[in-house]
């Protein structure tokens, strides 16, 4: 029988600098709220760049209430510098493809899919980390340029050290080429508004291309990463 009682829990491994996160049953927004509690006192006892490993395999629905306590638990790690996050869920149930929309609605971060607790620590443990935190942002453009020929197209994601573009017209480089790109963020007192830098093509296909950044010192890499951090949590989730 399909348990449908509200069961959320946090714990932290603070030797392997990771928080487990686990929702099941039917869930609220009340319920959440505890979590965020809890989220936040594991937190305390991480570094930054911790891991998050979040199993909603047994969670079967989210009441439409608790969205916007769980869109403020993904931005509360992000300001806390969460590293890459892990998702555990199971298609066949109805609070998979409510997550699913769920994400296509935000600006979040774009998590690796795992199927188990044990696959999720295999992936985070043998290779599968990527080299920064993926951001899903909505509506960012992006202007570029290979060998002065110049082109526009819209970000997929992004991370500190590249990103993945969809262009508005077929592309002329290939992989291994270096590309100028110039990303554009609304007006800000204190946060990176004009961000330039050089990127090798590390892949291209028919709808995107992707490119590792090139040159950027770790106080680039954290700007650009606090304004991705803002960026996300600029929209709210509307049901």
């Amino acid at each position: 029988m399909t348990k449908t009682k509200p069961m959320v829990k946090a714990g932290a491994n603070i030797k392997k600098n990771r928080l487990y996160i686990t929702i099941s049953g039917n869930i609220d927004a009340e319920s959440l709220e505890k979590l965020f509690s809890y989220v936040q006192c594991c937190v305390a006892d991480l570094r930054a760049g911790f891991e998050v490993i979040s199993d909603i395999s047994a969670c079967n629905l989210l009441y439409i209430n608790s969205f916007s306590v769980y869109k403020k638990i993904i931005d509360y790690l992000i300001a806390n510098n969460a590293g890459e996050t892990v998702r555990i869920v199971r298609n066949n149930n109805i609070s998979s493809k409510q997550i699913i929309n769920f994400y296509n609605k935000i600006q979040t971060i774009k998590p690796v899919l795992a199927e188990s607790v044990a696959d999720a620590e295999i992936k985070l443990e043998q290779g599968m980390k990527r080299d920064a935190v993926r951001f899903q942002l909505k509506n960012l453009s992006v202007q570029y340029a290979f060998n002065d020929t110049p082109g526009q197209g819209t970000i997929v994601n992004i991370s500190a050290s590249g990103c993945a573009v969809e262009p508005l017209s077929p592309v002329t480089f290939t992989a291994d080429s270096i590309i100028d790109l110039d990303i554009i963020f609304a007006d800000h007192d204190e946060l990176i508004i004009d961000f330039r830098v050089k990127g090798r093509v590390v892949r291209v296909t028919d709808q995107q291309f992707a490119v590792q950044f090139l040159d950027l010192d770790e106080k680039k890499k954290k700007r650009l990463y606090e304004r991705l951090a803002y960026e996300v949590s600029l929209v709210h989730f509307v049901p």
